[in-house]
């Protein structure tokens, strides 16, 4: 059985009930336009850094340089790689550092990150109200295990102790950053969202920046520990040499114009011990100068 479709039924149906469908309607549109003006704005700053590639190969006096270093620039893969940029950015200790920058507003108003997000985000007014009952439920029900905060340096917070509101700060500045790196070219897209557009400008600005300086401390930190270890070696192959060129100076001007093979064995002796020392001293340097 087929049921035909009739317009005309449509209308009337629509007609009895317009009062009922007007009034949904204009209900629908203040609670739009009442939830549209209640979310504060977002302002969006973007930023992209270019990946170094691995397969990239480093030529000419660079490349002789770590070759003679030891270092090999070309073969082989970084230990953290672009895929992980993100989860790095997303930790507490990264995020903590970016709460302790120094922003403007657009109002020519200067403070930290932290003290913006604290005194300057404006919320819903349906966030005062879950607010207001979490706070309730905790009154009544308190919880079992207190979260603890432990103030790091300059009263600055400990982002491995952390307080309650302290993990809803640290969690807000989380969600308005955002890392994605391209699949077809290894860029770095950095975004942040804020309520202030010169504040999202100036966060992305120093998100790039810390994320760069940690790139370039963790590719480097070896070549950093090599170099202390060949300097203390130096300095101590320096010692050695000192000691050895008085002794073997020493030897000389007690033992000047004697003929007996036995002095001039013990003579021999200091100048090779004085030669070798010299030797290591040098090799330590050409080390360190690498």
């Amino acid at each position: 059985m087929i049921n035909e479709f009739s317009l005309s039924e449509l209308w009337n149906a629509i007609k009895s009930r317009r009062k009922l469908i007007f009034i949904n309607c204009a209900a629908s549109a203040i609670i739009a336009v009442a939830i549209g003006y209640s979310i504060p704005k977002q302002y969006k700053a973007e930023a992209s850094i270019a990946s170094e590639s691995n397969e990239e190969q480093l030529g000419g006096s660079m490349g002789a340089l770590a070759s003679m270093a030891g270092l090999n620039l070309n073969g082989g893969t970084d230990a953290i790689s672009p895929d992980l940029y993100p989860d790095v950015i997303s930790t507490n200790d990264f995020i903590v550092k970016m709460l302790y920058i120094n922003v403007t507003t657009v109002n020519g108003e200067t403070m930290t990150c932290e003290q913006y997000l604290r005194n300057k985000s404006k919320k819903p007014w349906w966030a005062f109200v879950t607010k207001s009952i979490k706070d309730l439920r905790r009154k009544l029900f308190p919880p079992t295990v207190h979260n603890f905060s432990k103030g790091g340096k300059d009263g600055r917070i400990n982002p491995k102790y952390l307080s309650e509101e302290d993990n809803l700060l640290i969690e807000s500045l989380r969600k308005s950053i955002s890392c994605t790196v391209g699949n077809d070219n290894g860029v770095i897209y950095l975004t942040v969202t804020t309520q202030d557009p010169l504040v999202s400008t100036q966060v992305v600005d120093s998100v790039m920046s810390h994320l760069q300086t940690f790139i370039t401390d963790y590719r480097t930190s070896k070549a950093r520990t090599d170099l202390e270890h060949y300097r203390q070696l130096e300095r101590e192959a320096a010692v050695k040499y000192d000691k050895a060129k008085k002794k073997y100076a020493a030897y000389c001007d007690t033992h000047q114009e004697l003929a007996l093979q036995a002095y001039m064995s013990e003579q021999e002796s200091l100048e090779n011990e004085m030669q070798l020392a010299y030797n290591v001293l040098s090799q330590m340097k050409t080390q360190v100068q690498m």
